[in-house]
């Protein structure tokens, strides 16, 4: 007997005088033929080696395909992730597996004997499926592999990674398969991200990206047919005090239903996005007359008239608009978003709850803040601010008492920048809180020289600002700078603005106390410019109102600001607060303000801000030092 069958007999358990049943004979095929009868010369060479006849060989060959067919046919017929589909040269199925009934929704039965076309090819791709299976037929192209949307029994779209294979059957006829793999999983997931990508998760408008996008797009539309397009950027009215006061939560609540205000106002066609935060974009294209984008405007600005009613709470927030067209004001996507943006800022600077169309003038406005943000950074170490001090004087006995440190920034680049400009730059960057400390810091130390050397009772009012005290730091870096300057906390006043006390956030109460505690005074500056009441000051350790200068100025020629400046006085003293008169110019003002009993007064009159060096010899002219 053959070597190679003699091995495979004794794998199989079998003597060399045992005649194997046929189920072995298709195991000892299935081993030779892996291994040794891969040509017509072994299958001869087995046969003469089996000692069995040609059409003895035949019949176990055919045994051997038959059970190759019925495990092929098991793994098709069990497979739920493999959808398989056969077809003859018109496109009538023959064959269709379970995995193809779960998939598309149709039973065996249905299926066969339909056309291909007819069940699961959406109309659109019925005229390419026929075209390619034919070409495939006739010249042997093969059909590639691809994704493609089908669909189910239910009309449903099916996504499937879809592959062809020609065979010819027992009657050397054509039959061809489709191998579908169900991808709608992956498709899910892939629009998923790609939504994400392009949609504020939020209130599910457009974002940044998608929106500039779109107004790319429409930008060629509008060259193309002479046309105008309008863009307008919108900012929510003092949002910020609503997450601040009222929490995100409320904030996103107000969010969503913005989005659903814009949404409402805008014609078939426009896009609505959100930029971030309370910042919303709104594209109107195909304009011929610039009046249409006013008109839409006007509408916002009346529908947020209307409150917000969230939680329980109602809630006013007006909104601010401003608009760039094109091709007047830009002509390409980012330059027209800037431009808008600028004139929003122009809106806000107008009293707010308007809109205002863009102007060069702005573009310059906007130009010089990003210049100021620029030089901003690195100039505390460059050492290009300095403190400048304005005495302060008593009324009464017009004794130097105190003075108010002020900041004063020289730019190598800007030259000289007022407070005015740069102040609210860093208070919305966040760069207030190192420029506060370096105040502060250096405050103390030139007052703790002054007590040293001039032997007086002299105290220091440094400004505050609403982002300072957000800083959780605040309370132990004011105590090192005490610590270290060695300046009793009694001759430390800190100047807060009125606005800082709306909502009446507690982490601003906390940190009130806190300082109190440490005997320090708390002054209330620009009083009657804000919303106080003197009886809501009550509720914070106050001791001194500060009277915002604009009322002075015009106390002695406008008899409204004269009978305020009177009231304010007369009720703070019977609240037992001690009041300050900013921006004293004239002697007429020093002698009423007397009259009136105000405790103290800064201004010209007295001096205006001056160096460290100036301060120095004011003090030592006062207190007879020489």
């Amino acid at each position: 007997m053959h070597s190679l069958l003699k091995r495979q007999l004794q794998k199989l358990g079998l003597s060399n005088n045992q005649t194997p049943s046929q189920s072995e004979w298709l195991a000892i095929l299935d081993r030779i033929d892996q291994s040794y009868c891969t040509a017509d010369n072994d299958r001869f060479t087995l046969e003469r080696s089996l000692k069995l006849s040609s059409d003895e060989m035949l019949i176990l060959y055919e045994e051997k395909l038959k059970d190759s067919e019925r495990r092929y046919r098991q793994i098709f017929e069990k497979t739920e992730e493999i959808a398989v589909q056969g077809y003859d040269r018109n496109r009538k199925i023959t064959y269709w597996n379970p995995a193809s009934e779960l998939l598309y929704g149709y039973t065996a039965e249905e299926a066969i004997g339909q056309s291909l076309e007819d069940l699961i090819i959406p109309d659109e791709m019925r005229e390419q499926v026929i075209t390619e299976t034919n070409k495939w037929i006739n010249t042997g192209e093969a059909i590639p592999s691809e994704e493609l949307t089908l669909r189910s029994k239910d009309n449903s779209p099916v996504h499937v990674f879809s592959s062809h294979v020609m065979i010819k059957n027992a009657d050397n006829e054509l039959e061809m398969f489709c191998i579908d793999i169900d991808i709608s999983l992956r498709k899910k997931y892939e629009e998923k991200i790609l939504h994400q990508a392009h949609y504020d998760s939020l209130t599910n408008l457009p974002n940044r990206f998608l929106s500039l996008d779109r107004l790319t797009q429409q930008l060629t539309d509008a060259k193309r047919n002479n046309e105008l397009i309008a863009v307008l950027f919108l900012d929510l009215d003092d949002f910020k005090k609503v997450n601040d006061t009222l929490g995100h939560e409320v904030g996103d609540k107000i969010l969503i239903e913005t989005a659903q205000r814009l949404t409402h106002e805008l014609r078939a066609g426009d896009t609505v996005g959100r930029l971030g935060g309370d910042e919303f974009i709104i594209l109107l294209s195909g304009l011929t007359d610039i009046s249409n984008s006013q008109l839409i405007a006007e509408n916002l600005i009346k529908r947020f008239r209307k409150a917000f009613f969230i939680d329980g709470r109602e809630i006013i927030l007006g909104i601010s608009i401003g608009i760039a067209v094109f091709p007047w004001d830009a002509e390409t996507p980012s330059e027209l978003l800037r431009n808008a943006d600028s004139a929003m800022f122009h809106a806000k600077s107008q009293g707010r709850n308007t809109y205002e169309y863009f102007t060069k003038e702005m573009n310059q406005d906007v130009s010089k803040r990003l210049a100021l943000e620029e030089q901003l950074y690195g100039a505390l170490d460059n050492n290009e601010f300095e403190v400048y001090y304005q005495p302060k004087i008593e009324i009464s006995s017009k004794r130097i008492v105190g003075a108010e440190a002020l900041l004063r920034w020289n730019n190598p680049v800007l030259g000289h920048v007022s407070a005015a400009e740069f102040i609210p730059v860093a208070e919305q960057t966040g760069f207030i809180v190192p420029l506060g400390q370096f105040v502060l810091a250096e405050a103390l130390n030139r007052v703790a020289n002054w007590h040293k050397e001039y032997n007086c009772e002299f105290r220091i009012a440094v400004n505050i600002s609403p982002r300072q005290f957000r800083d959780t730091g605040l309370v132990s870096f004011i105590d090192n700078s005490l610590q270290q300057s060695g300046v009793a906390s009694k001759y430390l006043e800190l100047e807060i603005t009125e606005g800082m006390l709306i909502g009446d956030h507690k982490f601003i109460t906390d940190t009130l106390d806190a300082l109190a505690q440490r005997d320090i005074t708390f002054s209330m500056d620009d009083f009657g410019t804000g919303y106080s009441s003197l009886s809501f000051l009550q509720n914070y350790p106050f001791s001194i109102l500060k009277i915002d200068r604009n009322f002075i100025s015009d106390m002695m020629d406008v008899s409204e600001s004269r009978e305020l400046v009177q009231a304010i006085i007369a009720m703070a003293h019977g609240l037992k607060f001690m009041v300050v008169a900013e921006g004293v110019e004239t002697q007429e003002q020093l002698d009423y303000l007397k009259q009136l009993g105000c405790d103290y007064a800064q201004g010209y009159l007295f001096s205006k801000p001056v160096t460290t060096d100036e301060m120095s010899e004011i003090l030592k002219s006062a207190t007879g030092n020489k």
